[in-house]
């Protein structure tokens, strides 16, 4: 391995740790009260360092949701590249999101349960790539309402619906799934209904 080959990789390594600690951090204190001395601190490097590689913590959060994203829409173009039947296809892309946060819960939950600024909705990248997972579901749901499976109706609507649908069911199974003194099924049991109720929310 050459000079430039393994300071690339040193590089990579330092701004995933970074990342990292700034995801444990964020969840222990929640976002405004991390600094980024305190990420620096975590990884037991100097601030200064951490500013090499991003200006400010909000950026941090942009690159944890870029990362999450486009670990999700791998997957999502997977499934579509298998050109399942319509309703098939729909399933293993409902399934796939449920999946990935499961998967990921720490990532998942700075993604989509923590509290940030106003200027991190605007951000280019993250924007892009979240619209791409909408798309995603948008065109499985239209395959659905070709073939007369799904009532028809506006795609882009319905999928929003979808994605609140299963980031709840995410969002419970991570943080709450167990607790309480209710009668809980199983996950993969509480998966099954929640995208069986989904489904007969959108027949035709």
């Amino acid at each position: 391995m050459g000079i430039a080959e393994r300071r690339a990789r040193e590089k990579d390594a330092l701004r995933q740790k970074t990342l990292d600690a700034a995801i444990e951090l964020f969840l222990e204190n929640g976002f405004e009260s991390v600094t980024m001395r305190g990420i620096a601190d975590r990884i037991e490097y100097s601030a200064s360092t951490i500013y090499l590689y991003f200006k400010n913590k909000t950026e941090i959060v942009g690159a944890i949701c870029t990362e999450a994203f486009e670990t999700l829409i791998e997957r999502l173009d997977e499934i579509e590249q298998r050109e399942l039947p319509p309703l098939d296809g729909f399933l293993a892309g409902v399934r796939c999101y449920i999946a990935f946060g499961l998967e990921n819960p720490h990532q998942y939950q700075v993604v989509f349960g923590t509290s940030t600024p106003d200027e991190f909705a605007y951000q280019e990248e993250p924007n892009r790539l979240g619209m791409q997972a909408l798309e995603y579901l948008a065109r499985c749901i239209v395959r659905c309402q070709d073939a007369g499976i799904f009532h028809r109706g506006d795609p882009f609507a319905d999928a929003i619906a979808v994605w609140m649908q299963l980031h709840g069911t995410t969002a419970v199974l991570i943080n709450d799934h167990g607790r309480y003194n209710f009668p809980w099924p199983s996950k993969e049991a509480l998966v099954d209904r929640s995208v069986d109720l989904i489904v007969r929310g959108l027949r035709a």
